[in-house]
Parts: structure tokens; C-alpha cells; sequence
């Protein structure tokens, strides 16, 4: 019986044996079919899929690696007590800011995170290079909401639609500026965070503050403007007080007569002086008729003492009579585009239909600054003069008493009658730009030259600003 079952045993494993052997002989015979009729579906297919397999697991080791080293590193850092710094964010603030000096001018933005922080503005000082702290506020502790402002994340949106409260960490700052810094027309600011121990320091882009006061000066000049002129030669009306009204101009007139006198290529001729030229009203030339004078030395009488015979004298020489160089002059106000200025007469005493506006008369200025010679005139304080005739002298001096009280005065034009009043018309200098300042009307006395002065001073006081309305 042993035999017997030792003999089934062995047949049933040589069975076996003879199963494994064909289905292998099989498989074997399968695949050189496969690889005669499918050249490219050989067993490097099964080796690269095998090769994916293990890059994936490779990956996942590494996953799990860095995963766990983080989880040590945490807790390498929990057992030390260290915190993460977190980043501190300035936001949602203006870089530029233009107020009126004595309206509040407050500097806000967004800190995250705030949390009682202390917040700094600080002015910025051009001269050192360096910033100086003007105002500290404490940001408020972090506000309780239950909706989703900006910023607020989908967690958070999450939580307010459950109704959860969430604690946001962005506070909005405001910081007064002093009325002391709004003095000053321009300014540059930031906003400044310290670091904590748990946040990082921060500060804002520049801040750039204009501020500005276009209140009118108070004046005794019934009609006055300030005409800026740009490197190209463009005006620009920045002030005016009733500049568009019609009103006298006195011996502001002269500086057209100098125009034509110059344009006329007269001006190293000589006049003749005529007994209309000597008997014309204040003519504080006190020419004789007969007398001979270089025209030149008529344009410096005219500018500087405002010689109303000599402006005659000028007006018969150039245009042949009085009444045709009157016609020249309202032509010549026509090519300019004066289209509110008249001409009755070369020297400015009061007329009927005689007039200008403080306008045109600054535009008329700043045509008369380009000639050199009435520049030369304008600049010249004292000058003596000869009849080349009769050899009788006179000494010219300037009318322009600004020149004592204000620097960078280039010259200009007075003016004085009964009608007109006081008026001035005048070039000055601020900043790299020309202006044109003209009052009419003034007061008697020293009032058209605190009028004066009180234009420049808006000049210096609103430059930065570019006199412009916000």
C-alpha cells in the first residue's frame, strides 16, 4: 500500500511537472508570434510600465521623506519655542494727495497685521536723505466680522456663510498730518511699521503731498494778473482779478509805442522835437522845440522817467503824424490777438475808448521782453541824455521802485493817471519760469508795489503746486 501511494504521489508531480513545461512552451511560442507580427509590442513595453511603477513608488517615498521631515522640523521648533515671522503688508493708500494747506489732510491705510502695532508717518528730508517721524498711532486690535470684506479669503467666506465670527488681523489706519507740515507746498511722506517679535518691519511706496492755498491776496488794484510764460513761449493766465475787464493803462501804453519804435528801424535815426511834441501834457522830458535827439536815447525817456513828449516825439517820427502812429498801434494790438486793447494816443494819458485788460496788457509785457533794447532799458536804473542839437543835457531816472524790494525782478512799465490810477506791469523770474505780473488801479502811494509784491509771493507760495485747482 505504501508503494502504492508513493507511486501516485510521483505521477501526480510529474503531471504537474509536464503542465508548467507546455503552458510555459505556450507562452514562450505566443510571444515570438507576437513579436513577428507586432515588431514594436516587445518586452520592453512590460519594462518601461515596470519602470513607471517604481518611479511612482520612489516618489511617494520621497513625499512621505519630506513630510516627515517637516513634521520634525515643527517639532524641533515647538520644542525650541520659535515662531515664524510673518510678513507685514501696506496697502490700499494713495501715493499722490493734493489739499488745500488748511483743509485736514489725513494719510490712511490698510496694516495686516496689525493687532496693536505701532504705525509711523514720517516726512522724508531731501537735504540728508533721510526720514524723520512726524506722527505714532497704534493700530486698533483686530475687529470681529461675519462678512467677507477685500482681502478676506475662501476660508473666511466659508466661515461667514456658516455664520462662524472670523478675526481679521487688517486694520485701517488714519494719520493727521500737523497744520504746521500743511504749511509747506510740497512734501514727500511714507507710512512706516517696526517689527515685532511675531511680524516683520514694513513702509509704504513715497507718498507724495501737494498743498496749496489759491485764496485770493487781498489787493488794492482794481483788475491784476499773473501770466506765466513757458519755455516755448506759451502763456498761461495762473491768477486773476477781474483780468478780462476793461479798464485805462496809463503810460503802460509806451511799451507799444517802444515796440513800433523798435520795428520801425528807426531806432538809430534822430527826431526832430515839434512844438506839438514839446507842449504835450506832464511831459517830463522837458523837451524843447527844435531840440535833436538819438531815438535810442527817446526809448530810454519813454521806459525810465515815462516822458510823455518823448513817446510824441516817437509817435510823429514813425508814423508821420500823431493820429497815423495811433493807427499803427490798434493794427499792431490786432496782429498780436489784443482784442480788448485800444489805442487814443502813444502816451497813455487818459481818453475816451482809451484801455486794455490786465490780460493783454501781460501779454503785450512778455512781446516786449523779447526785444533786447527795451530789456537793456528796463535794467538801466540812471542815464543821462544830450540834445545833438542845442547840447542841453537830461538825467533819466528808472520809475520802477520794485527793483529795491524784490529780487529777480527783470524790469517793466508804470503807470499813473487820474483815470487809470496806479499800474505796473512787470517781469519776474521764480523756480526756472518767467511770469508777467500786472496791477491797474492801485492806490496812490506805495500800493501798486505792495500789490506787486503780493503776487510774487503767491508765485513763491504756489509754485509746487502748478496753481492748479483740485
Amino acid at each position: 500500500r505504501n508503494l502504492l501511494r508513493e507511486d501516485i504521489e510521483m505521477r501526480k508531480k510529474d503531471l504537474r511537472t509536464t503542465v508548467l513545461s507546455k503552458a510555459a512552451a505556450a507562452v514562450l511560442a505566443l510571444t515570438l508570434c507576437l513579436s513577428f507580427v507586432l515588431p514594436g509590442a516587445d518586452l520592453t513595453a512590460y519594462a518601461a510600465a515596470d519602470n513607471t511603477a517604481n518611479a511612482a513608488a520612489d516618489t511617494t517615498a520621497a513625499t512621505q521623506a519630506e513630510q516627515s521631515a517637516k513634521v520634525t522640523a515643527d517639532k524641533k521648533a515647538k520644542a525650541s519655542g520659535k515662531k515664524e515671522i510673518s510678513a507685514t503688508s501696506i496697502s490700499n493708500y494713495k501715493t499722490v494727495i493734493n489739499k488745500s494747506f488748511n483743509e485736514a489732510l489725513n494719510i490712511r491705510a490698510d496694516i495686516t497685521p496689525a493687532s496693536g502695532r505701532e504705525v509711523q508717518l514720517q516726512r522724508y528730508s531731501s537735504s540728508d536723505d533721510t526720514w524723520t517721524t512726524i506722527v505714532t498711532v497704534t493700530a486698533e486690535k483686530p475687529t470681529v466680522s461675519s462678512d467677507t470684506n477685500a482681502g478676506a479669503d475662501a476660508s473666511a467666506a466659508g466661515a461667514a456663510a456658516n455664520g462662524e465670527a472670523k478675526v481679521s488681523d487688517t486694520v485701517r489706519v488714519s494719520l493727521s498730518v500737523p497744520k504746521e507740515e500743511r504749511m509747506k507746498t510740497s512734501s514727500v511722506w511714507r507710512i512706516y511699521v517696526p517689527a515685532t517679535k511675531n511680524a516683520a518691519e514694513a513702509y509704504s511706496e513715497k507718498i507724495k503731498v501737494t498743498t496749496r492755498n489759491l485764496e485770493s491776496p487781498d489787493l488794492s488794484a482794481r483788475s491784476a494778473c499773473i501770466y506765466r510764460i513757458d519755455a516755448n513761449g506759451k502763456g498761461t493766465l495762473i491768477f486773476t482779478k477781474k483780468a478780462f475787464k476793461k479798464v485805462a493803462q496809463a503810460s503802460t501804453t509806451k511799451l507799444m509805442t517802444s515796440i513800433l519804435l523798435i520795428d520801425s528801424g528807426l531806432l538809430d535815426s534822430t527826431t526832430t522835437i515839434s512844438n506839438h511834441a514839446a507842449r504835450t501834457p506832464w511831459g517830463s522830458g522837458r523837451l524843447a522845440a527844435g531840440d535833436v535827439y538819438n531815438n535810442r536815447d527817446l526809448l530810454f525817456a519813454m521806459l525810465l522817467p515815462s516822458s510823455n513828449d518823448a513817446a510824441t516825439a516817437i509817435a510823429e517820427r514813425v508814423g508821420g503824424s500823431e493820429g497815423g502812429f495811433v493807427n499803427m498801434m490798434n493794427a499792431k494790438a490786432e496782429e498780436m490777438g489784443l482784442t480788448n486793447t485800444h489805442f487814443c494816443n502813444p502816451h497813455g494819458l487818459d481818453a475816451d475808448g482809451h484801455y486794455t485788460t490786465a490780460l493783454e496788457l501781460a501779454k503785450l509785457t512778455a512781446h516786449a521782453y523779447n526785444y533786447p533794447e527795451i530789456r537793456e532799458c528796463w535794467a538801466t536804473n540812471y542815464k543821462r541824455i544830450r540834445s545833438l542839437k542845442r547840447g542841453r543835457s537830461w538825467n533819466l531816472w528808472s520809475t520802477n521802485a520794485i527793483f529795491k524790494y524784490v529780487s529777480n525782478f527783470l524790469g517793466g512799465k508804470t503807470g499813473t493817471e487820474s483815470n487809470a490810477g496806479c499800474c505796473f506791469a512787470g517781469v519776474y523770474t521764480y523756480g526756472g519760469s518767467t511770469y508777467v505780473t500786472v496791477v491797474l488801479g492801485s492806490g496812490y502811494g506805495f500800493s501798486r508795489w505792495n500789490d506787486t509784491k503780493k503776487l510774487h509771493k503767491y508765485i513763491q507760495d504756489h509754485a509746487a503746486t502748478s496753481y492748479l485747482s483740485y
